[in-house]
């Protein structure tokens, strides 16, 4: 059963990473001013589409981490404590992919208020967990980093979003005068902390998979 495990787990990784890479490409394609804005705006909006998979992958790699680590005899955790987190991320996702596919904006405004929070708790709650099992010793010390690179990966999330809707408001402020430089010179300036997290998202995401592979 740990080897199906351990499949979900590299199968969430390859989601995750690979097509966050999308998200990436399509943000910097959307800064080219020598596009049309109708090509622009349908760039990233691809990119906001792939965006779903990424997000819903996050939502999972911590249950199937944690059942990984169960079935594999490097983690005691009692099955409703498992249970627990496997209801919790389907809530998630559930409330993700209401906001994905609803017409409606005050819904998908809500279910990003929600996902944004639901990312801050978990920051807060797995860094804190990985300096905890840190330093108490109970499970083995690449186990313990592995969570607390996960945690980094949360507190990047956070700050992606928070740095992202600048460059939105931006964006959507372009579309009146696509050729104005200084509005796409600023535009282009609000992306760079957001490809900044999105990079430290890529290393800690490649840390965690190196921690589960060398151990």
């Amino acid at each position: 059963m740990d080897a199906f495990w351990l499949y979900l787990h590299i199968l969430l990784l390859v989601f995750w990473v690979g097509t966050d890479v999308g998200v990436f490409i399509a943000a910097k394609w959307s800064e080219r001013a020598t596009l049309s804005m109708e090509t622009r705006q349908t760039v990233l909006e691809l990119g906001m589409v792939l965006d779903r998979l990424p997000r819903s992958a996050l939502t999972l790699i911590i249950p199937s981490g944690c059942q990984l680590a169960v079935a594999s005899g490097w983690l005691d955790m009692p099955s409703q404590y498992l249970l627990g987190m496997w209801a919790f991320a389907a809530i998630w996702l559930a409330i993700l992919w209401r906001g994905f596919l609803s017409a409606d904006p005050k819904t998908q405004e809500q279910s990003a208020k929600i996902n944004w929070l639901l990312n801050l708790v978990l920051a807060l709650a797995v860094s804190g967990a990985g300096m905890m099992l840190l330093m108490h010793g109970e499970i083995p010390d690449w186990l313990a980093l592995k969570v607390l690179a996960v945690g980094a990966i949360f507190c990047a999330g956070v700050l992606l979003d928070l740095l992202f809707k600048p460059a939105v408001d931006l964006f959507i402020g372009l579309a009146a005068t696509p050729d104005d430089p200084d509005m796409n010179a600023a535009y282009s300036r609000a992306l760079s902390p957001v490809y900044i997290a999105v990079l430290a998202i890529y290393a800690f995401a490649l840390i965690a998979a190196a921690l589960g592979v060398f151990k």
